[in-house]
């Protein structure tokens, strides 16, 4: 008995140090982020205006000119619970003008975020944006979990104003970064997020697969929990919204409710079943059955009633619910409970991380690392625990059982030797079974993969034009608004070229169609040889007509593109059955920044028109312009 002790509590003591030496890991992971982010960003002075009947009504044009109005210094710190929407500024001076600047308001919660970057000697608007849970995901500038605008390029100095309204908290940490290091920083932030969240889905899925071979509830309630518990950590830093319902206002303005009001229904259906609290604690089990019920009222009032009221209630209810559970956690645990020793400690921590993240956000106290990596942290530790408490809790339930078994195979293992053949014979019509749906499985594979690839290879032989062996004009337009969304997403020249070969009847009515077609195959092989970059497409427009789209690509360079074109052209001879045959061709060229995606027939239109312009002057020429 004393060696079984003693054994129990090497193992004890060989978790805990597993335990705490993830936690360290964590921590200075949390650390080195946090740091990361601090050191990176530029840091300025931001100020907030109460809200009050004085200021509720104030547009931007009365907020950047009147003076004297109570502007407070802000820290970043949780402002509260308010319907009224708050102003915020700061004046930003950039240490290098010519770089590309982004702006971070780093909580992804607010229902409605207003902006303008004002010019400080004028006070005139230089750009604005509209953004907020309020508002579909693809409404704002930049595609990012948290809320993220590109600061205006050619200025010193800039003035920042903000307007903020949401029915949640209002918290509005304002941060400044230089495009490479907001990459680098959000490329360490995601791998937290992504080693967070696999975590939790690796825990999930590991328990969903125990409760599918068990049949055990206590896995499935835990794969819910640790499910939902994601989905809150998830949505409180905008990855949902980003990945899962972008679209779906509504859902996102409610989502925090909903996940939360479910994780706390499973955790107290999870601490009955591990707990076994009906029986242990009958006094605690109906006031968590009481509370339990709560949530679930809570979770559909959450679709019909003011987020503010559930978000209020809800934290009162976690207020109830927590010390109830930890205190019936401690109390097993005193006597002897060795799962209650795992869950009370798992509880411990995740409200330990939980008490200290409000705790900061209400501006108590400052941590040394992001309080919602901290959450975070908690919540893996807390899993993992609970996860090892339903492990000895199975272990122990599957040992019990082991032992009734144990009794009941003597007593059937006669009757086992009768079936033996039964089932033998039975394995073998599987085996062949199985052989034959694998066979046929493997056909079926085989053909829908020779199916995909004629598909694909129809699908090419559709885009190329038989007689030059060029793209054709359904690859071109295809082509043309991909092309055109990246000039506008990147702000980079998007040039279009239309090339027309000169009298090119004329060559058909002398030489015949064949010769004709040998024109427009040398032609072709001419384009390919002076147009080589891999990003230029080369389209046959159609006829003697084709087209040259050159991404970013300046009109100048562009220009002298096409004249070297002209001139390959122009001294190249077309050998047809003993005759020599000579060409020109006339070019419209022109570019610009993509601005709409609507610009599509505008810019082919234009282009053409100069081609128009090409031939009147006299042809084999190139005429560029821009419009």
């Amino acid at each position: 008995m004393d060696v079984n002790i003693l054994l129990s509590k090497n193992k004890s003591y060989w978790i805990a140090g597993i335990v705490a030496i993830f936690s360290i890991c964590l921590l200075a992971l949390t650390n080195s982020l946090t740091n990361s982010g601090e050191i990176k960003s530029l840091h300025f002075s931001t100020e907030y205006l109460a809200s009050d009947k004085s200021t509720t009504g104030l547009g931007i044009s009365s907020i950047k000119q009147e003076a004297g109005l109570p502007w407070l210094s802000f820290d970043g710190a949780n402002i509260g619970l308010s319907d009224e929407p708050y102003w915020f500024r700061s004046s930003i001076a950039l240490p290098v003008p010519n770089k590309h600047y982004l702006i971070e308001v780093d909580y992804g919660l607010l229902d409605k975020v207003e902006l303008w970057f004002v010019e400080p000697e004028s006070k005139a608007v230089v750009q604005d944006y509209t953004v907020g849970d309020s508002l579909p995901f693809s409404e704002r500038p930049i595609q990012y979990e948290k809320f993220l605008f590109p600061l205006p390029s050619g200025f010193d100095e800039l003035e920042v104003y903000f307007r903020i309204q949401s029915e949640g908290p209002i918290k509005a940490p304002i941060r400044v970064w230089e495009k490479s290091d907001f990459i680098e920083y959000s490329g360490a932030h995601n791998l937290f997020m992504g080693i967070f969240l696999g975590y939790m889905l690796a825990m999930a899925l590991s328990n969903l697969f125990i409760y599918a071979t068990t049949r055990n509830h206590t896995f499935a309630i835990y794969t819910g929990y640790v499910i939902c518990f994601a989905l809150v950590v998830a949505t409180i830093h905008g990855v949902g919204f980003r990945y899962f319902w972008s679209e779906h206002v509504w859902l996102q303005q409610r989502a925090v409710a909903f996940f939360a009001c479910a994780t706390l229904f499973l955790i107290i259906q999870f601490s009955f079943s591990i707990l076994s609290l009906k029986k242990a604690s009958p006094l605690v089990y109906r006031v968590l059955n009481a509370v339990k019920y709560i949530f679930v009222i809570l979770f559909f009032a959450a679709a019909v009633l003011p987020y503010t009221g559930v978000l209020q209630a809800i934290l009162i209810m976690i207020a109830v619910t927590t010390p109830v559970i930890l205190i019936a956690g401690i109390s097993l645990s005193m006597n002897g409970n060795l799962i209650a020793r795992y869950f009370t400690a798992a509880w411990a921590v995740l409200l330990v991380s939980g008490i200290t993240t409000t705790i900061e956000n209400l501006g108590v106290f400052e941590l040394e690392i992001d309080a919602s990596y901290l959450l975070m942290v908690g919540a893996t530790i807390e899993t993992m625990l609970l996860a090892l408490a339903l492990a000895i809790s199975f272990s122990d339930q599957f040992k019990e059982t082991e032992l009734a078994r144990a009794a009941a195979i003597e007593n059937e293992r006669q009757a086992m030797v009768a079936k033996d053949e039964l089932l033998k014979v039975q394995e073998e019509a599987k085996r062949s079974l199985q052989y034959s749906v694998e066979e046929r499985t493997l056909e079926l594979e085989i053909a829908l993969r020779e199916l995909s690839e004629a598909n694909n290879e129809l699908e090419r032989m559709s885009a190329i034009d038989p007689l030059t062996g060029l793209m054709n004009r359904r690859y071109f337009d295809k082509r043309l608004l991909a092309e055109m969304r990246r000039s506008r997403r990147e702000q980079t020249p998007l040039t279009v070229a239309i090339l027309d070969i000169d009298f090119f009847k004329k060559v058909n009515d002398k030489f015949g169609h064949l010769g004709g077609d040998e024109c427009l195959k040398v032609f072709s092989r001419v384009l390919q040889d002076i147009i080589k970059r891999p990003a230029d497409v080369i389209c046959r427009f159609g006829g003697e007509e084709f087209v040259a789209i050159l991404p970013n690509t300046e009109l100048e360079g562009a220009c002298k593109l096409m004249q070297r074109l002209r001139l390959a052209v122009e001294d190249t001879v077309i050998k047809f059955e003993d005759k020599e045959i000579r060409i020109t061709v006339s070019i419209g060229v022109t570019s610009r920044v993509v601005e709409s995606n609507d610009e599509q027939e505008m810019l082919i239109a234009f282009a053409d028109k100069l081609l128009y312009q090409a031939k009147q002057s006299g042809r084999n020429k190139v005429v560029s312009d821009t419009f």
